[in-house]
């Protein structure tokens, strides 16, 4: 017995030393027994033990516990018409690795960002992705961050930190993929039976959207960092009867300086989201309405289907980080997808002809995480709908400053010039629909009017 415990202890110790899978072979040559003592020993570490392959291929790992929440989870995805199926197991490995174990055949696009045996070096891009962020994510850690004893500072979560969200409060995350049984059954339950609460009817808006300004203006964590919109989520049941996500903008009241810039550049928002639409590259329907003293933008979500369906999606910044590390801009961040064969031609196009309508439209916030796809398993992925377009060159400042900043968007390079020329339509298109707007004040209109004489001036040279 003594000699088994002491063989167990050491098997144990340089499974947690080894920084790659270890074979049964490599650790009686370095514990100085032979193999089939190694095989026999093995079991005792029970479900800490992790095997891959079979036969003289089978290598060895160690699982590590996360937290109280276990030490594997399986991962599903809800498809668009509400059906669910496992699509993975997750598996937390020493040395703060990770295994995706795939249910069927692996994604075509895994074998560019998972190592051998399904190991990963870093948290998978696609469960990344669902970590809290921006202003509703904020929202969200001051509302769970005591209960599952999170970092309240959304800055501070470590990987082990998202996956405890995930698997105790992540049954309605953007995207389409849950992490494990009981948030599931939280996921369908809330599909198949919508609360009144979180139904809003189309002739309720006016009402109830200004008081879920005002709930979440009297709660919200903090200010509006980086000029950030506040925002909230909401179903909207249509007078034809249809069901439909959304995600709603607002401003601060529009009796204040900054309420007023903020409600133009909702209303901004929505034209440059009726320009894409016109083209496919948004999603039809956007209301722009006027209640409780504020503007409001509502928007359709394109990861979401009716009462239950959902799509995948990751954005840009998650994609290329896992690969090369964070783009200079949109084009940057396509050049390294299409390089891959990760998007196609059509969508490097169709992501240069974006960028180039942003910068025609001041849109100064063009960030990664603003430009997504959608995710399944096939390849090359598609661009989603355009969202979160918007002049934000003329945001208010940190302190609610009205500034009118310098309008001056480059030339495009010679290579980029045919979707140049094509955004520049959209987006003198845009100003005219700005300077039309009986809804936008008369300081901006003058704004759009500049802005529009400068994009004429540049597609004449060009």
């Amino acid at each position: 017995m003594a000699r088994t415990t002491t063989l167990y202890r050491d098997i144990r110790a340089q499974l947690l030393r080894a920084r790659d899978p270890v074979s049964a072979t490599e650790l009686a040559s370095l514990l100085r027994v032979n193999r089939t003592t190694i095989v026999r020993a093995l079991p005792e570490l029970g479900d800490e033990l992790l095997t891959m392959g079979a036969t003289r291929s089978t290598r060895y790992l160690l699982r590590r516990a996360v937290r109280n929440v276990g030490n594997r989870w399986p991962i599903y995805r809800i498809d668009e018409t509400g059906q669910a199926s496992q699509w993975a197991e997750l598996e937390a490995v020493h040395e703060r690795g990770w295994r995706i174990n795939w249910a069927a055949e692996e994604p075509a696009w895994a074998h560019f960002f998972q190592e051998n045996n399904g190991l990963w070096s870093g948290f998978p891009f696609f469960l990344a992705e669902a970590r809290p962020q921006g202003f509703l994510g904020r929202l969200i850690a001051a509302r769970i961050a005591r209960m599952l004893a999170l970092p309240e500072d959304l800055r501070h979560w470590r990987d082990e930190d998202v996956l405890v969200y995930l698997d105790m409060a992540g049954d309605d995350l953007p995207g389409n993929l849950v992490v494990g049984e009981s948030t599931l059954r939280h996921a369908l339950a809330g599909a198949a039976e919508l609360s009144p609460e979180r139904v809003i009817r189309e002739e309720d808006r006016y009402l109830r959207y200004p008081q879920s300004a005002m709930e979440i203006a009297m709660n919200a964590p903090g200010s509006s960092a980086g000029g950030e919109q506040p925002k909230f989520l909401a179903h909207v049941q249509h007078c034809d009867g249809g069901l439909h996500a959304v995600l709603v903008k607002f401003s601060a009241p529009i009796e204040q300086d900054t309420g007023r810039r903020w409600a133009d550049l909702l209303a901004c928002e929505f034209h440059a989201h009726e320009v894409l639409a016109q083209t496919g590259l948004a999603t039809g329907g956007a209301r722009l309405l006027d209640a409780g003293g504020r503007r409001f933008l509502e928007v359709p979500r394109f990861d979401r289907h009716g009462a239950s369906g959902r799509s995948g999606v990751v954005s840009l910044e998650s994609l290329t980080t896992a690969l090369d590390g964070l783009p200079r801009d949109w084009n940057d961040g396509a050049e390294m997808l299409w390089r891959r064969g990760l998007i196609n031609d059509e969508s490097r196009s169709t992501i240069r002809a974006l960028h180039a309508f942003g910068e025609l439209i001041g849109n100064s916030d063009m960030h990664a995480g603003n430009l997504a796809v959608f995710l399944d398993d096939a390849m090359p992925l598609c661009v989603t709908p355009s969202y979160d377009m918007l002049p934000m060159l003329w945001a208010p400042g940190s302190q609610g400053e009205i500034l009118n900043r310098p309008f001056t968007p480059a030339p495009p390079l010679p290579g980029y010039r045919d979707e140049w020329r094509q955004a520049s339509e959209w987006a003198d298109a845009f100003w005219l629909r700005v300077m039309d707007d009986p809804r936008i004040t008369v300081d901006f209109r003058a704004q759009a009017e500049m802005a529009r004489g400068v994009v004429q001036r540049l597609r004449a040279r060009i």
